[in-house]
C-alpha cells in the first residue's frame, strides 16, 4: 500500500507540472478559436460545380503533394491545379516538422476520412521510397493524428486562409 501512495505521489510530481506547462492562455486560446472561425467562414464559400463535392477519399492519382497551412489543416495539389483542405478531426502539432505525410490506409490506394498518418521529415524516410506519401508501412515517430474530408478550393480561398494565419 506504502508503495503504491509513494508511485501516485511521485506521479503527480512528474505529471502535474507538465500538464502546467501545457496550458495556454485565454489571449492565445480566444486568437486560435477566431483563426478556425475565420478558416471556417471562408472554406464556407460556395463553389462553381466544375469544382466537385467534398470528398471522402483521395486516390494516390488524384494528388501530387501535400504541405501544411497550419495545426488543423492541410492542402493538397492536385493534377491540373486542383486543390483541397483537410481540416483535420483534432490539431496536429508535429505538421510543421514534416514534409513527408505516413498513412495508415485502411482504402488500399486511397487516403481517406479517418485514416491515420503521422508527418515526418526525410531524415526518418527510408531511402528506398520515392514518393512524399506512404500508403501503410509501419509506425515511427511522430503524434498520430486523423484525416478529415477532402474540400475542393479555390487558389484564391487559400491565399486568403494564408493571410488569415499571417495576421498578428
Amino acid at each position: 500500500m506504502r508503495a503504491m501512495k509513494t508511485a501516485n505521489i511521485l506521479l503527480a510530481c512528474v505529471v502535474l507540472p507538465l500538464l502546467a506547462g501545457c496550458a495556454v492562455s485565454p489571449e492565445v486560446e480566444a486568437r486560435r478559436l477566431a483563426v478556425e472561425t475565420e478558416i471556417d467562414a471562408i472554406l464556407s464559400q460556395p463553389l462553381p460545380p466544375e469544382f466537385g463535392e467534398m470528398q471522402r477519399c483521395l486516390s494516390d492519382s488524384d494528388f501530387r503533394g501535400f504541405r501544411a497551412l497550419d495545426e488543423k489543416h492541410l492542402l493538397f495539389h492536385g493534377r491540373r491545379d486542383r486543390l483541397w483542405v483537410n481540416t483535420l478531426r483534432m490539431r496536429c502539432p508535429d505538421l510543421r516538422y514534416g514534409d513527408i505525410l505516413v498513412v495508415k490506409q485502411f482504402s488500399g490506394t486511397r487516403m481517406c476520412d479517418a485514416d491515420r498518418f503521422y508527418a515526418t521529415d526525410w531524415f526518418d524516410w527510408p531511402w528506398y521510397r520515392r514518393w512524399p506519401w506512404h500508403w501503410g508501412g509501419s509506425w515511427t515517430s511522430g503524434m498520430q493524428c486523423s484525416l478529415g474530408q477532402f474540400q475542393p478550393v479555390t487558389a484564391d480561398q487559400v491565399a486568403e486562409i494564408e493571410a488569415v494565419l499571417r495576421q498578428p
